[in-house]
């Protein structure tokens, strides 16, 4: 029989209350800042992005949390969150408009190139170990790619033909689409989507290109014309920085990953599905919507096509090889 004296039991209560906060004691969660160029909480991708911090949340038990923050929440351009995550200012970027960081991806935009989700899908595919490498010279990687449907023209003023664009002023989101809008006369700007409203209302500028799912969704109330001369399709990388997520644990990381690859894809289903209802919503409330007709397209490459090869040349021998196999795998 063993005999527990007092002492003994002292020892034992004191012992036990010096190791229970090692046995209790939470490790703090890590925390994230995702910041993305999207403007307005009601866009697909702002939507999506909720269900995949919510998802992280959950399935990490709180270790990983997720700060989503809209464009312009932060003193951050939409041009620099490819630097931004590079530097690790943020942890995960939702890129957009990451041509003046990321050159090579222009290809992508190359107005008149990319005519069709089928296309766009064989381009990305070609492209992506292009991207990838120059993202990772910036220290971030990419996990996801997704994209909105074709980009529009749009405008306070009329905009019905190809003509119309001489003199107006359009927002752009590439040098690519500055170019086509410079070889049909108009002046293109590059500004951030937060900023698109005030321009227009200033008359900064007069209009914009953007797909009916995107802007065309959320500033038609400034907006009166619409041409749907399709430019090109505007995609977008969701990228991290490439030491934290290195650093983060396993299970962490795995989640993290596998929710944005899952769910990325969904952003696109939904842009596209949104893009038929903000049509007819636009016909509604009185945009005056031109289709564009088959001699437009053709007049619109036949002008674009001698600007494909002479950008690629001006970027450098690895965009030439990237855009070869791009017009390979298309066919043009």
């Amino acid at each position: 029989m063993i005999r527990i004296t007092r002492r003994h039991a002292l020892a034992s209560l004191a012992a036990g209350s010096l190791a229970a906060p090692a046995v209790v004691r939470a490790q703090s969660p890590t925390t994230w800042i995702v910041y993305t160029y999207v403007p307005a909480a009601t866009l697909a991708p702002a939507r999506v992005f909720q269900e995949i911090v919510e998802r992280v949340a959950k399935e990490t038990n709180g270790g990983l949390v997720l700060k989503y923050h809209l464009g312009g929440a932060l003193t951050i351009k939409g041009t620099d969150i490819t630097t931004a995550v590079g530097d690790n200012v943020i942890q995960i970027g939702d890129d957009g408009m990451q041509q003046g960081n990321v050159p090579i991806t222009g290809i992508l935009r190359l107005p008149m190139l990319i005519t069709s989700t089928a296309e766009l899908d064989k381009a990305i595919a070609v492209m992506k170990p292009y991207v990838d490498k120059a993202y990772d010279k910036r220290g971030a990687t990419v996990l996801a790619t997704y994209y909105f449907p074709l980009q529009f023209a749009w405008s306070t003023k009329k905009l019905a033909s190809l003509d119309d664009f001489k003199g107006q002023k359009i927002r752009a989101t590439s040098p690519e689409q500055i170019e086509f809008l410079k070889r049909f006369g108009a002046n293109g700007l590059t500004i951030s989507g937060a900023e698109v409203p005030s321009a227009l209302e200033r008359g900064v500028v007069d209009g914009v290109l953007t797909a009916q799912a995107g802007g065309g969704k959320v500033w038609k109330d400034l907006l009166k014309s619409n041409f749907d001369l399709g430019l090109n399709f505007f995609e977008a990388n969701i990228a991290v920085n490439k030491e934290a997520y290195a650093k983060l644990p396993a299970a962490q990381r795995e989640v993290l990953t596998k929710a944005i690859v899952e769910l990325a894809p969904k952003m696109t289903k939904l842009l596209f599905e949104e893009e038929s209802q903000e049509k007819a919503k636009g016909q509604a409330e009185g945009i005056v919507q031109t289709a564009a007709t088959a001699a437009d397209y053709k007049r619109g490459a036949e002008r674009m096509a001698s600007y494909w090869d002479e950008w690629a040349k001006r970027n450098g021998a690895e965009a030439q090889e990237a855009l070869k196999k791009v017009r390979e795998v298309l066919g043009r």
